[in-house]
């Protein structure tokens, strides 16, 4: 009984690093689609840039309306993270490279 709840800070120090902070956005955000330049020649592609932060993104689903080189479009948009990052670039072995979300709305 006395080896109980040193068993149980155990477990919960085991289980800790599986509580992970989320960067989704379930709610409507203000951002701007722009186009960085095509990938082969250094440039980002299509990118979001979110307007609080000035985090930018990479769309996984933009829809092909607004795929045209001139773009500049103020949105709204709900996103999830997909989970990978995207390195364009001169980007060191040590850079983070941009993160790329899932549209779930956009206006």
């Amino acid at each position: 009984m006395k080896k109980l709840p040193g068993l149980l800070l155990l477990i919960i120090i085991a289980l800790q690093p599986g509580c992970q902070k989320s960067n989704d956005s379930l709610s409507p955000v203000a951002a701007h689609i722009r186009y960085g330049g095509e990938p082969a020649v250094d440039g980002i592609g299509y990118y979001i840039q979110l307007d609080a932060t000035k985090e930018i993104v990479i769309p996984v689903n933009l829809p092909s309306g607004y795929k045209h080189t001139d773009v500049d479009a103020a949105i709204s948009i709900k996103f999830v993270d997909a989970g990978k990052r995207f390195h364009y670039g001169y980007s060191g072995a040590g850079a983070l490279g941009y993160r790329g979300v899932y549209l779930i709305g956009l206006r």
